[in-house]
């Protein structure tokens, strides 16, 4: 690609990325880029140096490479592509033997397909709700899901501070939901959920149990109430990571429903291993 084209390309892909905010000035503000120079970038007239396309790739969870698209490519890239199981043990005996158990339930889980918010009390920022995003798919004839968690800094400036991806795969047994994950890019954590399934509708919330390693010096097992509110039968699109950050258990944009229940005098987390 010469660097016309590439100029060309990235200026009509920053465009269609802005595009996606209220406005440029908004953009600008919680990508942390000067605004005058950006407008510079999406004229073709300067190409951004790697470490701001860095920057912009890793807050849309995309590799800087991605960015130099064409455009029309970028557009259906952007708008929301299924993400493939990141595991190297897809040909593995024992993976092999539970495809027929992912399988059976798939049909049992369709209804449920779409992008949900999950609430669980974090294991990071200790007395916070922590609200990822998740989506729940199919993908050769299996329920799978991803979820993106994202962490502000703690400098009150509202900027995200670091990202973690999970990729998993979902079946149902009995009335049970059962979710079971792996972090994509240490690779050193599996997480493990257990939903109550809802035969209410419209379905709204899904409450269960969620355990995990938490991400801290100690690396201590730890298990909390989480809860899922539905946001949307489609895919999952970037719009819905804005939502994506930790809470206080009073902020007004969690729900009642599942304030009451992660805060609630049952709400116990349980942690172990720090000794």
């Amino acid at each position: 690609m010469d660097r016309q084209q590439e100029l060309t390309n990235v200026a009509a892909n920053l465009a269609q990325l802005a595009a996606s905010f209220e406005s440029v000035s908004e953009f600008c503000r919680k990508l942390d880029i000067n605004r005058q120079q950006f407008n510079k970038y999406v004229a073709g007239r300067h190409l951004p140096a790697q470490k701001v396309l860095q920057k912009i790739a890793r807050f849309f969870l995309m590799e800087p490479d991605d960015l130099t698209r064409a455009p029309a490519d970028f557009r259906t890239f952007f708008e929301g592509h299924e993400i493939g199981l990141p595991f190297e043990l897809t040909s593995a005996p024992e993976l092999l033997k539970m495809l027929p158990l992912l399988s059976s339930t798939t049909d049992g889980l369709r209804g449920m397909h779409g992008v949900y918010y999950r609430y669980h009390n974090s294991s990071i920022y200790k007395g916070k709700v922590l609200r990822s995003v998740l989506w729940l798919y199919e993908r050769e004839g299996t329920t799978r899901y991803t979820t993106i968690e994202r962490f502000p800094l703690l400098d009150g400036s509202g900027k995200t501070g670091y990202t973690f991806t999970y990729h998993g795969f979902c079946l149902l047994l009995g009335d049970r939901i059962f979710l079971l994950d792996s972090e994509s890019k240490q690779r050193n954590e599996l997480t493990m959920s257990i939903l109550n399934q809802q035969h209410r509708r419209p379905k709204r919330f899904f409450y269960g149990l969620y355990t995990a390693v938490a991400s801290s010096s100690y690396r201590q097992p730890f298990a909390t109430r989480i809860a899922f509110q539905h946001v949307s039968n489609g895919r999952l699109e970037r719009r819905h990571l804005r939502d994506a950050t930790v809470l206080a258990p009073d902020d007004a944009s969690l729900p009642t429903e599942i304030r009451q229940y992660l805060t609630g005098p049952q709400a116990l987390t349980v942690w172990g291993g720090e000794d």
